[in-house]
């Protein structure tokens, strides 16, 4: 880091900063638009530092998936819970494909296993507990126990649930709703008037 760089960051206000710089920039560019040189020169740093501070892209795309997945967290924990198993299930789904509509380019990027270090400690704990309340809608739905971050065993029926709220995000994020609907904003029609039929559908009470 030059001196100017040591006088205007501290601690880890320039790592935060290179996290912000890179999140600004995929959700403009999308993670096709993402590089370190970019990053720096957003943060206002030497192309050096990403390298330096997160030894490399992956490293940095990868502190930023934890910070999206702390977001995803966030919002889908602050959904409401009704006790009812497959109402919960359909809230679930519903705010994990909304959250990818609206952070398209960041969903993307954590769905990357090619950009983002999935082996990662931190990474494996905060995406496990942004689906926490996901995984316990489908438990209670399917009437099994609830995963366990410790206890890594395949469950079909939460791959079946993760797979339909995945499969709808990539649907709605690539544009499909345009092929069905004719209107300025094809994709926020289909969260609003078709998807919680398509999930009744797929989760009946």
């Amino acid at each position: 880091m030059t001196g100017p760089e040591r006088d205007k960051y501290h601690h880890g206000d320039l790592k935060t900063a290179l996290i912000e710089a890179s999140e600004g920039i995929i959700r403009e560019d999308g993670v096709e638009g993402f590089t370190l040189r970019k990053a720096a020169k957003a943060a206002g740093v030497s192309p050096g530092a990403p390298s330096h501070h997160f030894n490399g892209t992956r490293g940095l795309l990868t502190a930023l998936a934890i910070k999206v997945f702390k977001h995803l967290e966030a919002e889908l924990n602050a959904l409401p819970s009704s006790g009812i198993p497959a109402q919960d299930l359909r809230t679930q789904a519903l705010g994990y494909v909304t959250f990818a509509a609206r952070n398209p380019g960041l969903f993307r990027l954590i769905c990357r296993v090619d950009l983002i270090d999935f082996k990662d400690p931190d990474l494996i704990e905060t995406s496990f507990d942004a689906l926490t309340r996901y995984a316990h809608a489908a438990a209670a739905y399917f009437g099994h126990d609830a995963p366990d971050l410790h206890k890594r065993v395949f469950r079909p029926h939460m791959a079946s649930a993760m797979a339909t709220a995945h499969g709808l995000a990539h649907m709605v994020i690539e544009g499909r709703p345009a092929l069905l609907l004719d209107t300025p904003d094809p994709a926020s029609t289909f969260i609003e008037t078709m998807l919680p039929s398509v999930l009744l559908a797929t989760w009946p009470d």
